[in-house]
């Protein structure tokens, strides 16, 4: 199970909106989607972590690794912009309901390194490597730490 941890705040910094104001409508969202054919189909689930006046603390468990967590907010989004569009509209800036900030990635569960075969693994390094694309800065710092994390176990096997 993967679990990622974001920080949101309203896109529109002099939004007279805040969290605690709106926060039925979000628990609603986030009920109606997690009951979602989507959301079930693909074994994710948001629930919310922290709530202030400024910013909501969000948490997204996924059954299996996302190539873009960020982009799965956009759900959120969708739901809160076109059922409640006369309480958010007046927080939407170019386009966009929330400033999102990912502060966390985890693996919930070690069994995913057991099940996982060789050729998943090399697949996986070999979509690191070459294959990603980053859409934020946050992705792009992780992703270069874990390539580095890996040249440094590999410093042992490599003859040079």
């Amino acid at each position: 199970m993967y679990t990622y941890t974001f920080k949101l705040m309203f896109a529109k910094k002099k939004t007279t909106l805040d969290f605690m104001q709106c926060n039925a409508y979000i628990f609603e969202a986030i009920k109606d989607i997690n009951a979602g054919l989507t959301f079930k189909r693909d074994g994710k689930s948001f629930s919310i972590e922290q709530l202030s006046k400024q910013e909501l603390i969000l948490k997204l468990t996924s059954k299996t690794s996302l190539t873009n967590p960020t982009r799965t907010i956009s759900a959120l989004t969708r739901y809160l912009t076109t059922y409640h569009k006369d309480v958010f509209e007046s927080s939407i800036f170019n386009k966009t309901l929330f400033s999102i900030e990912l502060l966390s990635c985890e693996i919930a569960s070690s069994s995913i390194f057991e099940e996982m075969s060789d050729e998943d693994l090399l697949k996986a390094m070999i979509d690191l490597l070459y294959g990603y694309t980053a859409t934020n800065n946050a992705d792009t710092l992780a992703r270069k730490k874990t390539i580095s994390e890996i040249k440094k176990l590999m410093l042992p096997y490599i003859k040079g």
